[in-house]
């Protein structure tokens, strides 16, 4: 088996950690500038463990790098945080063995509040501390704007780098940079060069991206080598070392001719790269990836949100590097930095301050966020968040939402009456950093989607009986997955088996303002957070291309400024996610209106639990193109009547017996 096939089995074993850990928090989780810059950097002050020296054409070389940290910079369960990355840095930095280059692959700024709150600014100030020598734009660089991305070029002392992003001809940023780690050696030049995601045109607001054009990712890069390599032979030089930090990903949702995986491939192939040692530091995907391609390209991942830091070392004369991680188990045993740790405390200090500033004067409800509620039923909470989604994602996408979810295990806090509301208030409630985004589905998998939602089992009491609520229905144990919903119906029976629970599901039709039935064969736009979007906490059927919004806690502060809270009094509404006995249950059925905005006129049209299984197993056309008698079941007995007539009409015409 070669090392290529092995990717696969590698990748899993290596990303397991990894994913979990990352469930657990999102659960819980323009001017041409092309020349190349000379760099060289000093070692943060410190006093790490000596190492002896070695002579330094024999010098080991070894590469730090991050990528998606998405402004993580507090420690905490599981997040290396970065006063110990600066630890981390420095350590490596101080060994005399070894020439030491650190790297970002992208989307450092844009994540947590705590980072969102000076739009990145404050961690680029970190970045500039802990000295890194270069960096790849990513899509999230952009979701401030585009004046806020070109911005990062002046605040960074490091190259900011991106060969493929045009702004009317001309590269926006930097396409590649000369890092010179020891001045007295000819020969151990970097040569780093940057690309990002062509899929950022759809991965941050199209508004923040106006103007811009990303071209092809491995055309550009390979441009970049030949104009490299043309200035130089101009000046006698042959650079042996090149570093590419890709924003592009593994996904399967991404086309594959823009992966990071086909980029070190292809450069493996490259005939100007033959003899040169070349490393591909990847971003974008959040997998931890480390593989090689032919005899010469290094590629790696380290997942994302500092729960590791990445590390190639590469011994002199070596062409394929030897990868390793840094986990935060290991790094949370090492001291912080301590000019690092100050910028971080009173990064901190003035993040809660700012928290204190009022969104809502005063609540006229409370917005219910227990976990025994948010994880098991419709909330108000739940209802107002969900509506943030589907609001958002009227105007802020390329199609207008359908469908708004949220998993409730991501709602961590109530929100009292008779309060007011305020910024941390609504961090609180959203702590974990989590974007809006929008992919396309299936009715089939809206169907899937809203029975892995309600597929927990039954509650039981210290006696073993079942728990009920108010309407006398059994309560779902809790699930961080259960979903909360804004734009849809879903009615359920937990009385029917695991995987049966649905009974009916409608969608609201934007244009009259009904509901009308879950179509399987149809494609609806859903608007969720990002951690659901791509697949988590069990959603398999879920995934796919995405576009991407803004952050979850900016947009939810802006609909509670706007919003009428009165609507969202009952705190456990039961009217979108709707539990019923399956043995009474009739389906609402809306009447024509010719008002879309006149008040929501209904009939019961009674649904057994047999025909509404049917519901599961084939395509269900809108109800709008339904008569009311257009169940199979009244189709079935309209037939029978008319056999049970013809029958006795043949009977009274035949001659009595004697």
């Amino acid at each position: 088996m070669n090392k290529r096939s092995l990717l696969p089995v590698l990748s899993t074993a290596l990303l397991a950690p990894a994913f979990l850990a990352g469930q657990v928090y999102a659960e819980e989780a323009t001017t041409s500038a092309e020349s190349s810059t000379v760099v060289a950097t000093p070692a943060l002050s410190s006093t790490p463990a000596p190492v002896e020296s070695t002579k330094s054409e024999e010098k080991d070389t070894v590469i730090l790098h991050t990528n998606d940290v998405h402004g993580r910079i507090v420690e905490e369960k599981g997040v290396i945080g970065d006063a110990k990355l600066a630890t981390v840095i420095e350590q490596e930095r101080a060994k005399s063995n070894q020439n030491t280059l650190v790297v970002d692959a992208g989307d450092a700024f844009q994540g947590l509040p705590i980072s969102n709150s000076t739009k990145g600014e404050a961690r680029a100030e970190i970045l500039n501390q802990m000295q890194y020598d270069a960096m790849a734009v990513g899509n999230h660089e952009f979701d401030f704007g585009l004046d806020e991305a070109k911005k990062y070029k002046e605040i960074l002392k490091f190259p900011l780098l991106s060969s493929n992003t045009y702004v009317n001809g001309a590269r926006l940023f930097e396409a590649s940079t000369i890092v010179d780690k020891d001045k007295t050696v000819e020969g151990d030049e970097f040569v780093v060069i940057g690309v990002i995601t062509p899929e950022t045109a759809t991965k941050t607001h199209p508004k923040n991206v106006k103007g811009v054009t990303f071209t092809d990712p491995i055309s550009e890069v390979n441009k970049v080598i030949e104009e490299v390599q043309a200035k130089a032979r101009a000046e006698g030089k042959d650079y042996k070392h090149y570093v590419v930090l890709a924003h592009l990903g593994v996904d399967t949702t991404t086309p594959v001719e823009w992966r990071g995986s086909t980029l070190a491939e292809a450069l493996s192939k490259n005939p100007r790269l033959k003899g040169k040692c070349v490393t591909v530091i990847d971003g974008h995907s959040h997998t931890v990836e480390s593989t090689t391609y032919g005899d010469n390209v290094t590629y790696n991942q380290t997942g994302s949100y500092l729960h590791n830091v990445g590390k190639i070392t590469y011994k002199s004369r070596q062409l394929l590097g030897n990868p390793t991680q840094i986990p935060a188990a290991d790094a949370k045993k090492l001291p912080a930095n301590p000019t690092v740790e100050k910028l971080v405390k009173d990064i901190k200090q003035k993040y809660d301050a700012e928290n204190a500033v009022e969104v809502v004067s005063n609540s006229p409800v409370e917005l219910n966020g227990d976990r025994e509620n948010v994880r098991v039923r419709e909330t108000n909470l739940g209802n107002v968040v969900a509506d943030t989604l589907y609001q958002y994602g009227q105007t802020g996408f390329s199609h207008p939402t359908d469908i708004a979810v949220t998993n409730g295990g991501g709602l961590r806090e109530t929100i009292a009456k008779g309060k007011p509301i305020t910024k941390g208030n609504v961090i609180a409630v959203l702590p974990f950093g989590n974007t809006i985004s929008q992919i396309q589905v299936t009715g089939q998998q809206v169907l899937d989607m809203f029975e892995k939602s309600l597929g927990s089992i039954l509650q039981v009491d210290k006696d073993g009986k079942k728990v009920l609520d108010e309407n006398g229905q059994p309560l779902l144990e809790p699930s961080g997955g259960f979903l909360q919903v804004s734009g849809v119906k879903v009615y359920y029976d937990t009385n029917l088996p695991s995987g049966k629970h649905v009974l009916a599901i409608q969608v609201k039709n934007r244009a009259t303002g009904r509901y009308d039935l879950l179509d399987l064969a149809k494609t609806y736009y859903l608007a969720t957070n990002d951690f659901l979007a791509a697949g988590g906490d069990g959603y398999t059927m879920l995934g796919g291309a995405r576009e991407e919004g803004p952050s979850m806690d900016a947009a939810f502060e802006e609909y509670l400024k706007t919003a009428d809270l009165t609507q969202y009094e009952k705190i456990n509404p039961n009217s979108r996610t709707i539990s019923v006995d399956s043995t009474t249950f009739s389906l609402p059925v809306e009447t024509p209106q010719t008002n879309a905005a006149a008040s929501d006129a209904t009939t019961n049209v009674p649904l057994t639990y047999e025909v509404a299984g049917q519901f599961s197993k084939k395509a269900v056309v809108s109800e709008e193109a339904l008569p009311n008698t257009g169940s199979e079941q009244s189709i079935f007995l309209l037939l029978m009547g008319m056999v049970a007539g013809l029958a006795g009409i043949l009977s009274s015409r035949k001659p009595k017996q004697k």
